[in-house]
């Protein structure tokens, strides 16, 4: 007999095979399945055998998506319950290749890195990693959410907790991938019951007020892209209970959105001191940063935190030392 997650799994099948290339230097594994163990699109995804299992919504519909690599040419493999029209199809394949990095100038961030004492050995390590994901927006408001004054351990379980309750279990090709919750999955709970549920605390309010909010104000990563850093930012602040740090998170572009325990590293790295309050301490290696580093700060912080075991070589680093 079937459980009951069993049968709620949408089944999905192969609808379509598109192909496109991405800009050299890539490399597919390393944008993908990053060292430090960040998801591409979902925490629920599967990598294996050097190809990719995720997924994502297309206009509200879960989609499997299969992706793999010859050097920087992708085969994207399309799983859904019905053929996607034409336009969805040009939406899928525009994400993916942004999703991807494949609008990142990433020769201009290697000639800046070059000359940088830290970054020079960096991206010689993770040569050709795109710094892109697949996440859509309210995705990304819930890994800023479970993030809020907690250590990764709790929050990695209360994302987990959130994916088992409410995202979208989809099942195709012989494997199983569980796509973030959309805010309608969310806001048909109340607070108690998503407090009770995924163990969130305070921010079981706070997600559930975001996601309302999203549901009557939706908003795609396209139309954060098409707004300046500053303007972007403006916009996610006024989803409730998104402050600075977690718009940066949601974002990612120059700011990089440092909390308790990258600030520590980031401050030995570039001050050469360890932090004794380190909360207290963010705004000031923030600036540091961006003084360093400039429009280059957040792929420079996404370039090292993928790359500490081997600056752990070099320099002392005390959270991983």
């Amino acid at each position: 007999m079937m459980s009951l997650k069993e049968i709620n799994k949408v089944l999905l099948k192969e609808t379509e095979q598109l192909m496109f290339d991405i800009p050299t230097p890539f490399d597919f594994k390393l944008t993908v399945a990053k060292p430090a163990g960040w998801h591409w699109a979902t925490p629920k995804e599967v990598f294996e055998n050097d190809t990719l299992w995720s997924g994502t919504y297309i206009n509200d519909k879960p989609v499997g998506i299969k992706l793999s690599a010859n050097r920087n040419s992708i085969t994207l493999d399309v799983y859904s319950r019905s053929p996607l029209t034409p336009p969805e199809l040009e939406k899928m394949q525009t994400d993916i290749m942004s999703g991807l990095g494949g609008d990142e100038d990433l020769n201009a961030f290697y000639d800046f890195a070059h000359s940088d004492k830290i970054l020079s050995g960096v991206v010689k390590d993770l040569f050709g990693m795109r710094t892109g994901r697949l996440d859509d927006i309210f995705g990304r408001v819930i890994l800023a959410t479970t993030l809020q004054m907690a250590p990764l351990s709790r929050s990695m379980q209360m994302m987990g907790k959130i994916l088992e309750s409410y995202g979208t279990k989809i099942s195709f090709d012989s494997k199983n991938v569980v796509l973030w919750p959309r805010p309608s999955d969310i806001t048909q709970v109340t607070p108690d019951e998503l407090r009770a549920s995924a163990k969130l605390g305070y921010r079981a309010a706070r997600l559930s007020k975001a996601a309302a909010f999203l549901e009557s104000h939706p908003l795609s990563r396209k139309e954060l892209d098409s707004l300046s850093e500053e303007d972007a930012t403006k916009k996610l602040l006024e989803i409730p209970g998104i402050g600075k740090y977690s718009a940066g998170i949601i974002l990612g572009r120059s700011s990089a959105p440092l909390d308790v325990w990258s600030v520590v590293f980031m401050s030995e790295l570039l001050l050469k001191r360890t932090p004794e309050k380190p909360r207290e301490e963010i705004d000031e290696v923030t600036n540091v940063m961006k003084k360093h580093w400039g429009e280059w700060s957040w792929m420079a912080f996404v370039y090292i935190a993928n790359d500490l075991d081997k600056l752990l070589k070099i320099y002392h680093i005390s959270r991983l030392s």
